[in-house]
C-alpha cells in the first residue's frame, strides 16, 4: 500500500558556519552574528495606580497575584479578526502613546502600584499565581471572570499628568470543581488514567477542550478544579502508547483489546456523553467514569525522503480527524532504517504526519537564511484491519507564483508589504496541514508560495482593497480549498469598489458592549464558513455604531451577538447549523457595488430559541 505524501513548508534557521572544523566530541555552539538594537525608551509620566487584589468569596488578601496593566486602545473584540475590522473603525479622538504592558505582583496585604504612568487611559487585569490557581482572573470593573476565549474589559481608568487613582479593587472568584471516579468493567479503579474537560459553545459541532486536565490517583479518583461556570463533558483517557519499535514481540489477542477514550458516565461516543453544569465556587461530585475498551489495530511502513533514501529519526504524529480540539496527537519516530509501527489504535480517520529530524539548531535571527525542512502527510483510514506497509515519501511541498492584479486604481507607494497567506481549507486539517509561510509581493505585483500540501484557499490584503476573487487557471477557488499544482497559473484580483454596511446597536441592556460583536454572512449557502470573504465580523464603539467594509455585491444577513454566540465564531468553529439558526433572527440586507447601507439592529438573545 502506497500513500503519497504531500508536505507543507517548515523551516529552520540555519547559520553559514565560519566555524573551523575542529576534531571533538563536545558540542560546536554557533553563535548568530551581533547586531545593534535599538530599543524604545517607553513612556513615562506623573500618573499612579494603585489597588489590592482579593479573594471574592472572603475578601481576604491573594497574594503573589500577576497584575497586568495595559493601555485601553482599540482593539478588535474578536481574537484574529483582521485589522479593518477593529470595533468602531478607525480610532477617533485622543489615544495613548504607544506603552508596552506592565506587569505587578500584589505583596503580603494584596497590595500593587503602576508608577510613572504617562497621562491615558488603561485597563487592569488580575490573575492568581501559580500556586494559587484556584482563582480565576479578572477584569477590573468585570462583571464575569475572564474565559478561555474571550475576556470581559472591564473599566477603563482615565488619568490625567500627576493624578493618582487609588480605587482599584479586584476581587477574584473561586472556579468550580468537579471530582469523581475512574474505573475499569469490573469496577476497579484505574489509576494515572488523563480526566480533562472539554465545552460545545452553542452552535459548534466539535468539542473544544479547556484547561490541562488531571490523573486519577491510586484509588481512580480526580479532582479538576480552577473551572469557569457553564457546561462540560468531562473525559476519560486512557490511551496506551501507540509508537513502538519495528521488532518489537508480537501480540497476543488479548494485547489487541484495550481501553479508549471514554466520555461521562461510560460511553465511547462523544455525542452521547452527559454534560456536567457548574456554577462558579461550586464543587459537583460523584462524576464516575467507567472506561470502555474496543479492539486496537496496528500503523505500520517506511519513510523515506524525495529521493528515496530512508528517514532515520523522523518525527512522526498520529492526529484523529475531527476530534476534539486541544487533544495531544500519539508521538514516535522513525528508526535508523526508516521503519516505524504504531499499536494500539482505535479505529478511526486519522492524519498521519512526518518531519524530518531538524538539524545544526542554531538561534534565529533575522540575517540567518531559512531552509526548508521536508515532511508528508497522509490520510489513514483505520476500520477493522491493520494498516501496514504504508510508505510515507516526504517533500518539499509544492512551490505556486501567481500574480495580483487590481481593479481600477492600483495602490499608491510600494506593495512589497503585501503578504498572500495560504491557510488550510478545512478546520480538521489544519493540525497536520498548517499554514505555508506567507509570499511577499514583489513590484510587479507577482508572488510565490512554497511548500503547499493538502487543500488550501488563498487570502491577502493591502489598505483600502479588497479581495475580490482567487483564480486558478481561470477556476474561481476564492472560497473552494484547491491543492494547487505546481502548474496552476494563480490570478488573485483585488478591488476598492466595495460596499460598506453601518450602524448602530439598540436593546444592549445587560450586555457589556466589548463582548459583543456584529456578524454578516452571505445569503448563499455555500458560503456558510467563517473563512469565505463573504463572512465578516466587527465589533462596535462606545455609543454601539459599527461599521463593516469590503463588501462584494450580494444579498447578506446581518446580527448583533452576544458573547455567549459570538464565541462560536471564533476560530472557525461554526458549522452550517450556527449559521441556519441566525437566517431566523438576522437581518436581510442587499448591498450593491459601491453602496453605503445603514441597518440598525437589536441585541440577539444570548442562547438560540
Amino acid at each position: 500500500m502506497r500513500l503519497s505524501g504531500l508536505a507543507i513548508s517548515v523551516t529552520v534557521a540555519l547559520v553559514a558556519s565560519q566555524v573551523p572544523i575542529v576534531e571533538s566530541r563536545q558540542a560546536i555552539q554557533i553563535q548568530p552574528p551581533p547586531r545593534d538594537v535599538v530599543k524604545r525608551a517607553e513612556p513615562t509620566g506623573t500618573a499612579r495606580i494603585r489597588g489590592r487584589v482579593v479573594s471574592a468569596d472572603r475578601g481576604t488578601p491573594v497574594r503573589r497575584a500577576n497584575v497586568s496593566l495595559m493601555s485601553a486602545g482599540p482593539t478588535p473584540s474578536m481574537r484574529g479578526a483582521p485589522p479593518e475590522l477593529a470595533p468602531g473603525g478607525p480610532p477617533t479622538g485622543r489615544s495613548n502613546q504607544p506603552m508596552a504592558p506592565r506587569r505587578a505582583t500584589t505583596d503580603s496585604e494584596g497590595q500593587f502600584e503602576f508608577a510613572g504612568l504617562p497621562a491615558g487611559t488603561y485597563r487592569i487585569t488580575a490573575s492568581p499565581a501559580q500556586y494559587s490557581s484556584q482563582y480565576l482572573s479578572m477584569s477590573y470593573g468585570a462583571n464575569r471572570p475572564m474565559g478561555m476565549y474571550w475576556a470581559e474589559q472591564g473599566q477603563s481608568i482615565e488619568l490625567k499628568d500627576g493624578e493618582s487613582f487609588d480605587k482599584v479593587v479586584i476581587s477574584l472568584p473561586r472556579g468550580a470543581i468537579i471530582t469523581g471516579r475512574v474505573t475499569d468493567e469490573n469496577a476497579e479503579p484505574l489509576a494515572r488514567v488523563q480526566v480533562y474537560t472539554m465545552a460545545f459553545p452553542p452552535g459548534m459541532s466539535r468539542a473544544q477542550r479547556t484547561g490541562g486536565g488531571t490523573s486519577t490517583d491510586d484509588l481512580g479518583q480526580f479532582r479538576l478544579w480552577g473551572l469557569n461556570a457553564g457546561e462540560f463533558i468531562v473525559v476519560a483517557d486512557a490511551r496506551s502508547n501507540s509508537f513502538v519499535g519495528p521488532n518489537a514481540p508480537p501480540e497476543t489477542e488479548e494485547d489487541r483489546t484495550g481501553y479508549v477514550t471514554t466520555y461521562y458516565p461510560g460511553t465511547l461516543d462523544e455525542g452521547m456523553a452527559q454534560r456536567v453544569r457548574v456554577k462558579i465556587g461550586e464543587e459537583v461530585q460523584g462524576i464516575d467514569i467507567r472506561v470502555g475498551q474496543a479492539r486496537l489495530y496496528h500503523v505500520s511502513g517506511f519513510v523515506v525522503d524525495s529521493k528515496g533514501r530512508p528517514l532515520a529519526g523522523a518525527n512522526g504524529q498520529l492526529m484523529r480527524r475531527g476530534a476534539t480540539v486541544g487533544v495531544m496527537p500519539l508521538f514516535g519516530m522513525s528508526d535508523a532504517k526508516g521503519q516505524f509501527q504504531m499499536r494500539n489504535v482505535p479505529p478511526g480517520e486519522y492524519r498521519l504526519v512526518f518531519r524530518q529530524q531538524q538539524q545544526n539548531m542554531v538561534p534565529f535571527s533575522p540575517e540567518t537564511p531559512r531552509e526548508p525542512v521536508e515532511m508528508a502527510s497522509v490520510p489513514i483510514s483505520i476500520a477493522g484491519a491493520d494498516v501496514d506497509n504504508i510508505m510515507v515519501t516526504t517533500s518539499l511541498g509544492t512551490t505556486i507564483t501567481g500574480q495580483v492584479v487590481f481593479e481600477g486604481v492600483p495602490p499608491t507607494g510600494n506593495v512589497t508589504n503585501m503578504r498572500v497567506f495560504a491557510s488550510p481549507s478545512n478546520p480538521e486539517d489544519a493540525p497536520g496541514v498548517g499554514s505555508a509561510e506567507p509570499g511577499t509581493v514583489t513590484a510587479d505585483y507577482r508572488f510565490t508560495l512554497k511548500g503547499l500540501m493538502g487543500e488550501y484557499v488563498l487570502r491577502t490584503g493591502i489598505q483600502n482593497h479588497y479581495l475580490k476573487s482567487v483564480t486558478a487557471n481561470g477556476e474561481d477557488v476564492t472560497d473552494v480549498g484547491r491543492e494547487f499544482k505546481a502548474s496552476d497559473r494563480v490570478t488573485i484580483t483585488m478591488t476598492s469598489t466595495v460596499g460598506t454596511i453601518e450602524g448602530n446597536v439598540t436593546d444592549t441592556r445587560d450586555v457589556q458592549l466589548p463582548e459583543a460583536g456584529v456578524i454578516l454572512f452571505s445569503e448563499d449557502k455555500a458560503s456558510w464558513r467563517i473563512n469565505s470573504i463573504w463572512t465578516k465580523r466587527t465589533g462596535f464603539d462606545q455609543k454601539g455604531h459599527f461599521r463593516i467594509t469590503g463588501l462584494m455585491p450580494g444579498r447578506y444577513y446581518v446580527a448583533a451577538l452576544p458573547r455567549q454566540r459570538l464565541d462560536v465564531s471564533r476560530g472557525g468553529g461554526a458549522d452550517v447549523a450556527f449559521f441556519e439558526q441566525l437566517t431566523k433572527e438576522a437581518t436581510l440586507v442587499v448591498v450593491g457595488a459601491d453602496e453605503q447601507r445603514t441597518v440598525d439592529l437589536r441585541m440577539l438573545d444570548a442562547y438560540a430559541r
